[in-house]
């Protein structure tokens, strides 16, 4: 009897030890919790997270404009963005800095319902509404170039609405706000037959669409973050094998996102998460940084360093 209490209290002791080594990671969305976030619940659901020794805490942001703000004050861990924004952030030398990618392809389209559109040339004198000024427009811009349009002869406006319920209704041509794992799926729910020009075809550099910043300050002694980072690689490898499963799960924590739409964003947007979040492709973010300083967007191009880990 004593061998078995003592055998006992050293289990409890055990897992005691283990709830405390449980370090916490506050790490702020982009957005509300949606499809986009599967990889990162999923390596929660699965217990991913728990084995690297994380307890990660997903924070909806009250405005999505402060995030990094808020990141590079200390006020959470590590935060979800987007590459194009990341330029930005250094130019104003805001102090944070990327340690890995969630989605690693770019989501947005230049997308027409309009039966008179059918190529890039046929927008000549159209109107293409906008979300995200110094990004969208400027790839809208460079979307007709590189197909011999002049920019100037397109209307360009930026949208107080969405992006799908403007082009249902006609008030404009096409839209620059229409995401292929999502408002591409709600077009098509509603009858639309779209036309969809993605801008990594047309002279727009390949970029990651949202990846994970740190502080730049700490991120490299902050031994959190390459845990969070296998983390949620075995969740992206958990969420493939069971996709299904996962999706259950999650509208078990969110039942208010349990709609046909979202679920088949949910499987739209699979294929699109990165299976290794720390890989960094130098060349590539080089020449979306020289892109973005060819438009006038950013005023220089930083050292690759300065970017990523």
């Amino acid at each position: 009897m004593k061998t078995l209490r003592m055998a006992l209290t050293a289990l409890l002791l055990l897992a005691t030890a283990n709830v405390q080594a449980a370090e916490k990671v506050r790490l702020l969305l982009d957005w509300f919790i949606n499809p986009n976030h599967a990889a990162i619940f999923t390596a929660q659901h699965s217990g991913a997270f728990k084995k690297e020794g994380l307890d990660v805490e997903m924070i909806a942001p009250a405005d999505s404009a402060s995030v990094p703000l808020l990141l590079a004050a200390g006020k959470v861990d590590l935060a979800v963005s987007y590459q194009p924004q990341l330029y930005t952030l250094v130019d104003k030398e805001v102090p944070v800095i990327r340690v890995g990618t969630l989605i690693n392809q770019p989501l947005n389209t230049l997308t027409t319902v309009s039966d008179d559109i059918h190529s890039l040339k046929d927008f000549a004198g159209k109107t293409i509404g906008y979300a995200v000024p110094g990004t969208e427009d400027v790839a809208i811009r460079n979307m007709l170039t590189s197909q011999g349009v002049d920019a100037d002869s397109v209307k360009l406006i930026n949208l107080n609405m969405d992006g799908t319920s403007a082009l249902l209704t006609h008030k404009i041509d096409g839209a620059m706000t229409i995401f292929r794992n999502y408002e591409l799926l709600d077009l098509k729910d509603k009858g639309a037959q779209p036309t969809v020009f993605k801008p990594e075809d047309y002279g727009v550099p390949a970029y990651d669409e949202l990846i994970i910043l740190a502080n730049q300050k700490t991120a490299a002694q902050d031994k959190r973050i390459p845990a969070f980072l296998r983390g949620l690689d075995a969740g992206v490898a958990w969420l493939r094998a069971h996709p299904q499963e996962a999706w259950q799960a999650f509208i078990e924590k969110y039942p208010e996102l349990n709609t046909p739409l979202n679920h088949q964003a949910w499987q739209a947007t699979l294929p699109y998460f990165a299976a290794h979040s720390a890989a960094f492709d130098q060349a590539r973010y080089q020449a979306f940084g020289e892109y973005m300083k060819g438009n006038g967007v950013i005023k220089a191009v930083a050292p690759m360093a300065r970017y990523s880990l």
